[in-house]
């Protein structure tokens, strides 16, 4: 049997089956991981994001990416439609140029309190949240990215009529692939 054949609806989600044992193991595995990068941030604390060698280090920059387009973008956008993800987006640009003045005010440089705080803050915050998204996900067997479980979780919980929905959005792990490949397993073809 032929793997199905993904359908772009746009760039960002395909459709998908619910996941299979395989992609809800992978999911927990990087749930795992999750915790612990959570469990790292928090124990070094504020003081080690806040010292002058942090903007140096492009992870920091990465997971600060990622954080502003799946945690304030994506999520509400999923969870009660595109404008809330814009609105959200452009709410935490104003808090951070305000951020911004107010250190180099303040402080004398950018990078200082209060931009430090509101990035740890943002940082932390998607690296909790993911853990959560990827329990969320392997409960709900939602396919594509775990902010997608979450973003469900979130339609059923407001009693969406399109809660689970066909579409699975694209995921920068690479759970999709996973998703894809297993549902083209036969022993997942019988379900």
């Amino acid at each position: 049997m032929k793997a199905p054949t993904k359908q772009l609806q746009d760039r960002d989600t395909i459709t998908l089956p619910r996941t299979g044992p395989v992609s809800r193991l992978v999911r927990v595995l990087y749930g795992a991981v999750m915790a612990w990068l959570a469990f790292e941030w928090l124990e070094a604390g504020l003081t080690w994001f806040s010292e002058s060698t942090t903007p140096a280090n492009p992870w920091i920059w990465v997971v600060t990416g990622l954080a502003i387009y799946y945690g304030l973008y994506q999520l509400p956008a999923s969870s009660f439609g595109a404008p809330w993800g814009r609105r959200v987006v452009s709410i935490f640009v104003t808090l951070l140029a305000a951020a911004a003045v107010t250190a180099l005010l303040t402080q004398g440089e950018l990078w200082a309190p209060p931009l430090t705080w509101l990035l740890y803050g943002l940082d932390v915050g998607l690296v909790i949240v993911a853990t959560i998204a990827f329990l969320v996900a392997v409960v709900l067997g939602t396919p594509g990215c775990e902010m997608g479980g979450l973003a469900e979780l979130i339609r059923r919980l407001r009693g969406d009529s399109n809660a689970e929905g066909p579409e699975a959005m694209w995921c920068i792990g690479g759970l999709h692939r996973v998703d894809e490949w297993e549902a083209g397993k036969p022993w997942r073809a019988r379900r």
